[in-house]
């Protein structure tokens, strides 16, 4: 009788946790499919250093691929354009010299062949 109630018990926690991870690999792969956030380039940091004036970007890419960057101004016209640059998967830490320009609040912006992605920064030098 009690070996009936554990095996009943263990059939039930066992279905339910078969629906759960069916449940969340069906999750994961309509995520991947329909949402292609997930395999997007990933701004982690961005911080302007300065005797050169230049910035210093960290990037998260979750495959390899060519990645553009670009500078621009508070109405969001570009400013200077930097050579497109292939990163491999991974964490990178890209370095880009900035032009002469007037301090203030200016744009990086980072794309790809699905994605854009514009961080604000401010330049101050005085």
């Amino acid at each position: 009788m009690v070996f009936d109630d554990i095996r009943t018990a263990l059939i039930i926690t066992l279905s339910i946790l078969v629906v759960v991870l069916l449940a969340r690999r069906f999750r994961d792969r309509i995520m991947q499919r329909d949402m292609p956030a997930k395999m997007h380039a990933e701004i982690r940091k961005l911080e302007v250093a300065y005797h050169p004036a230049r910035l210093r970007v960290q990037v998260h890419v979750p495959v390899t691929g060519p990645i553009r960057t670009s500078l621009l101004d508070e109405g969001h016209r570009t400013i200077h354009e930097w050579e497109e640059q292939s990163l491999d998967h991974g964490l990178h830490t890209v370095e880009r010299l900035l032009p002469e320009m007037p301090d203030g609040y200016h744009f990086l912006e980072m794309s790809s062949a699905t994605q854009r992605t514009v961080r604000r920064f401010r330049l101050q030098r005085a």
